[in-house]
């Protein structure tokens, strides 16, 4: 071959290199990107998008008190006025009973307190809730309904849902407190939703009672979380109607209006409803590129289709064009 031969070959030869290289490097960046947001959102899935600790419980309401002492001031102007001895010792009798009742309600009450305040401090820290779960642990009411359900909550904040799933399971619901039950069911949807086990999520969103004008300020937190247990086991249209219901509340809105926007999309992808579901993975996107992780991330079993709608989204993604863009001009 001459020499005149060889230097034209090299010049055919690269300019198609350039975008074959270009091209590879491409992929290669979308690749990266991929894993990237996976790795973000893994991260961000960790404390932030884990159960917090439940809200002190508040003490006994001032009606409670009025109506107990209405009740008491009656049935001794009852008894005195009859003059009877018996009706004057039945009288005495339930006014013991109830005052062991208030005082095992007021003790019943401070425990509460006490073990929601150190949940919350140990939110701050890994080191933080190991301590608090050993103290728990070894306490003489470590097997109490109230104590089982605390440090199932510091095993779902420390990343261990599996064993907080378990802790939970070893005493039945309707052991718990009446008060507690549905802070419990949520939990357990929770830690099901973030396993992929959606059967069993539902099962436990469908006994929460949604509706107890007692728990108002929980309500649109536990109706987005059981709209996403309907939308991923079979109930779409139901999960659409609930979330049609909720309204934000003034604390931690964005956080639950975000799980609003999650819930939706499973139950706009499970309704058939393909373009609204990349219109609210768009809408994530456009908040936070890195929620999309809870579409694509392996732990959560998402719908193979889904996975791939959400993976698509964010590669068209301005975000995400630029961090390949940057990565392409890197190589």
């Amino acid at each position: 071959m001459t020499k005149e031969a060889t230097r034209e070959a090299k010049a055919e030869a690269k300019p198609a290199a350039k975008p074959a290289a270009k091209k590879g490097a491409k992929t290669e960046a979308k690749a990266g990107a991929s894993t990237e947001v996976k790795a973000d959102a893994e991260a961000e899935a960790s404390p932030d998008a884990k159960p917090d600790a439940a809200p002190l419980p508040a003490a006994i309401p001032r009606k409670t008190w009025i109506i107990i002492g209405g009740f008491l001031i009656v049935l001794w102007a009852f008894a005195i006025n009859t003059g009877s001895t018996i009706v004057l010792i039945v009288a005495g009798v339930l006014t013991a009973v109830l005052a062991g009742v208030v005082l095992w309600l007021l003790r019943f009450v401070r425990k509460q307190r006490s073990t929601a305040s150190l949940l919350q401090g140990a939110i701050a820290s890994p080191e933080a809730r190991r301590e608090a779960l050993a103290k728990l642990s070894e306490g003489k009411d470590a097997n109490s309904p109230t104590n089982v359900f605390a440090r199932a909550q510091l095993l779902a904040a420390d990343d261990d849902p599996q064993d907080a799933l378990k802790l939970l399971g070893s005493i039945e619901l309707r052991s718990y407190p009446p008060a507690m039950q549905d802070d419990v069911s949520l939990l357990q949807t929770q830690l099901y939703l973030r396993l992929g086990r959606t059967g069993d999520a539902r099962k436990s969103a469908d006994v929460m009672n949604l509706d107890n004008p007692q728990r108002k300020e929980i309500r649109p937190l536990a109706a987005s979380i059981a709209a996403e247990a309907w939308a991923r086991s079979g109930k779409p249209k139901e999960a659409l109607a609930l979330l049609d219901t909720i309204e934000l509340p003034k604390k931690d809105a964005e956080q639950i209006a975000m799980q609003i926007r999650v819930a939706r999309v499973f139950a706009r992808f499970a309704a058939n409803q393909r373009g609204l579901a990349r219109t609210e993975l768009a809408a994530i996107a456009d908040e936070d590129p890195n929620q999309l992780g809870r579409f694509v991330l392996p732990q959560f079993r998402v719908h193979p289709e889904l996975q791939k709608l959400a993976r698509s989204v964010f590669e068209q993604h301005p975000s995400a064009r630029r961090h390949i863009k940057s990565q392409t001009k890197r190589r």
